[in-house]
């Protein structure tokens, strides 16, 4: 059964969180981008805005990278992070190349409740430095980055979520849709 699960979507949506549940759901591995950076981040290290975009892309290029390699075993993996659509194609084209079928589980959510969350979030939990490079104190920035970012063309099979809160993780019909994908033949 070889199926690959995207998550991916707006900050603030729950996608770390959905994809471990989901992992844990269906025995499949998840490589989450926020984790692996952090790894770089303190194995590499980064000094400015700059480094710490390098980490970023060089995080995603081996997220890649890991999927390609692990094509050869048909395992179902999730492989969550806010892609872009190069990052995405290049995903596709692995996946096609090893035999897999793909789901994108796209997050959305109302810009004023995500921008509360991720305030929250950058100040109130115990966020790794590796992600406090770039803040987004200000909603227009905010909303600015998360528009721009909508904007991105997400290829193939996908499911636009709606994330204004997190009733969609435990939602039967989200999570049948889901078991069909990683059951049918």
């Amino acid at each position: 059964m070889r199926r690959l699960l995207l998550i991916t979507g707006d900050l603030a949506t729950g996608k770390t969180t959905f994809s471990n549940a989901l992992s844990a759901r269906y025995g499949a591995a998840v490589l989450q981008k926020d984790r692996i950076k952090e790894v770089l981040g303190d194995e590499i290290g980064f000094r400015d805005r700059t480094e710490n975009k390098r980490l970023s892309l060089a995080t995603v290029a081996l997220m890649t990278h890991v999927f390609s390699a692990l094509t050869v075993s048909g395992v179902p993996l999730i492989l969550e992070a806010n892609f872009r659509a190069n990052e995405l194609e290049k995903i596709h084209a692995a996946a096609e190349k090893g035999g897999y079928r793909v789901l994108t589980l796209v997050l959305r959510g109302e810009i004023g409740v995500l921008f509360e969350r991720y305030c929250r979030r950058m100040t109130r939990e115990n966020r790794h430095p590796v992600h406090l490079s770039a803040p987004l104190h200000v909603r227009e920035e905010f909303e600015r980055y998360v528009l721009d970012a909508r904007t991105e063309t997400v290829p193939g099979e996908k499911v636009e979520i709606d994330a204004s809160d997190f009733s969609y993780q435990t939602d039967e019909a989200l999570l049948g849709r889901i078991d069909a994908f990683f059951t049918e033949e």
